[in-house]
């Protein structure tokens, strides 16, 4: 199954059961950690009952990104993985196989009120995020979203708890947030053509009042805050819903967050708690 040699393969078991036993591997044993670098993006060596114990003692760095770790082995499944981040390691769930495979997903529990994450490292590929959608029937379809046309060559942005340069989101209330902007309120005031592509099929609609709302918000809301009475036209839901794509392997529930999408000046806004169909999104970023 794995492309692990069968000695190989018994000196990783061997090693796992001393740690699990509480022994202690010392540095000088160098063919033992020489044998875990080697093989440290396999997925053997990324279960997470011995990941933090085997690259602490071997002093191997966590990757960075989902993105690394396809890049570090192009084999690696889909699941949850460990990272490194400026805040230190998080589990993150990496979808290996759509559209290239690649993506990070963070969990609602990394996103805190107070949180400095820096996701620099987690999102280089600014023309498109990976979203997966929790349906009340159990499915996760997923959609890739990007610019439309005209808007190619403007850069999506994904922040923080910041929405800075975008339009502040209606359930802010909910607290931490991850805020996915398409065009800045600079341009999206504009009476133009806006809009955004899912899964290739766009939606535009003219902006009719220059109000400058264009973006997704995904939000933990840890503390159980009851969603906006915020109502306006949700016409653009309902197309971006008839994009999604059936997949069938499923993410854990802690990746998927409420969700709020606003476009315009007649776009149209809709938020989880308003849909027949499904009840939140994960963000996956590459």
């Amino acid at each position: 199954m794995y492309s692990v040699s069968a000695v190989l393969y018994a000196t990783i078991v061997a090693l796992f059961a001393h740690m699990q036993l509480g022994s202690t591997l010392l540095h000088s044993d160098k063919r033992y950690c020489a044998a875990l670098e080697a093989r440290k993006n396999s997925l053997v060596i990324q279960a997470q009952a011995v990941t933090a114990k085997f690259r602490a003692t071997c002093q191997i760095e966590n990757p960075k990104s989902c993105k690394e770790i396809l890049g570090n082995n192009h084999e690696a499944k889909s699941g949850v993985y460990t990272i490194v981040t400026n805040i230190g390691d998080v589990q993150v769930y990496c979808e290996m196989e759509i559209g290239g495979g690649g993506f990070t997903f963070l969990p609602r529990s990394a996103i805190k009120a107070d949180s400095k994450l820096d996701i620099s490292s987690l999102f280089t590929d600014t023309a498109k995020v990976l979203l997966r959608i929790k349906e009340k029937n159990g499915r996760q379809p997923f959609t890739t979203v990007q610019q439309i046309a005209k808007y190619s060559s403007t850069p999506l942005a994904v922040q923080i708890n910041s929405h800075a340069g975008f339009k502040r989101p209606q359930n802010i209330n909910m607290g931490p947030y991850v805020y996915l902007g398409f065009l800045p309120a600079s341009v999206a005031s504009a009476r133009s053509k806006q809009g955004f592509i899912s899964n290739n099929r766009p939606f535009t609609f003219t902006n009719c009042d220059r109000n400058p709302n264009s973006y997704f918000s995904f939000f933990s809301n840890p503390n159980h805050v009851a969603p906006s009475p915020y109502r306006a036209n949700t016409n653009h839901h309902a197309h971006w819903r008839s994009t999604w794509q059936p997949f069938s392997k499923l993410m854990p529930s802690e990746y998927f967050f409420f969700t709020e999408s606003h476009f315009g000046g007649c776009g149209g806004y809709s938020s989880s708690n308003q849909w027949t169909r499904a009840s939140g999104t994960a963000i996956g970023m590459r």
